[in-house]
């Protein structure tokens, strides 16, 4: 008798402890994982001098000083002086400077630099564009999108695009965008079908253009930042984008134009400023 009431005890025992086990191990999958990140879009008039409406060589390590206050940073116009953007930034993750060599071009002037990781950088010119020696002279250097992969928390992973679209008001700029814009989804829809992504960067979109683009994304399941906080400046060129998953969700909790960005003389460092999205995020 005693022993049966041994074995049932240590049989409950067992049972209890085994129990406790797999709570314990399933506990990680009950609890979401959540936090917030700051995604600023800015384009850093990195043109040469004598080009560019700004003073590069001076303004580009100051602004990639101000740059390291952010998690993730997507620049535009990263053109001629990669060195120097880099030469204060001290973000771990960042894309490879671009090495003109022998070439007669700039590169796509896009970069990415990150506090988290971040995967290889892939990249793709538009396949079409406007103006050689007009129309702001877009097709002289190979401008398009890059793609790389975030990681917000182990195993915590979304899509990260920085975009820049050809510029200019004429009849031909509108037609290349609206072609980059085709691009761009047709991308999106075979490299990120159903993962979460941020998009961002210089989109060069009249208030004419903008409601066929914000369709195209709501297509996609991707919203415009600006909207979602009710920005006070829905005008601007410059924009980031979100889309969640049923995995992880993204939100927009705040929408602002970043302070600071001056030299000494009150100057603005580039003839764009810096547009700072604050995206929530939370594994469901």
């Amino acid at each position: 008798m005693l022993r049966g009431i041994i074995s049932r005890r240590a049989w409950a025992g067992a049972a209890l402890l085994l129990l406790g086990t797999s709570a314990a191990n399933a506990e990680p999958d009950r609890v979401a994982k959540q936090g917030q990140i700051s995604v600023v879009t800015y384009n850093v008039a990195g043109l040469p001098e004598g080009l560019s409406n700004v003073t590069p060589t001076r303004n580009l390590p100051v602004i990639g000083e101000l740059l390291n206050k952010f998690d993730v940073a997507l620049v535009q116009e990263d053109f001629a002086y990669p060195e120097l953007l880099r030469q204060n930034l001290r973000l771990p993750y960042k894309s490879a400077a671009f090495v003109r060599g022998n070439q007669l071009h700039f590169g796509d002037g896009l970069s990415l630099f990150s506090k988290l990781p971040l995967a290889d950088v892939k990249r793709a010119a538009w396949s079409t564009c406007h103006g050689i020696i007009d129309s702001y002279q877009d097709c002289l250097t190979p401008k398009g999108f890059a793609h790389s992969r975030l990681e917000l928390a182990p195993g915590v992973l979304v899509d990260v695009y920085d975009v820049h679209l050809d510029a200019g008001p004429g009849a031909g700029d509108r037609k290349a965008r609206a072609l980059q814009v085709d691009q761009l989804v047709e991308a999106i829809e075979k490299t990120s079908a159903g993962r979460a992504l941020v998009l961002g960067g210089d989109f060069n979109l009249t208030s004419a253009e903008l409601p066929a683009f914000k369709k195209r994304m709501a297509a996609l399941g991707i919203t415009d930042a600006c909207d979602e906080a009710r920005c006070a400046q829905p005008w601007r060129i410059d924009r980031v984008l979100l889309r969640g998953n049923p995995a992880v969700s993204l939100k927009t909790k705040t929408w602002r134009l970043a302070a600071g960005f001056r030299d000494g003389s009150g100057r603005a460092l580039s003839d764009h400023e810096p547009v700072v999205v604050t995206v929530g995020w939370a594994t469901k």
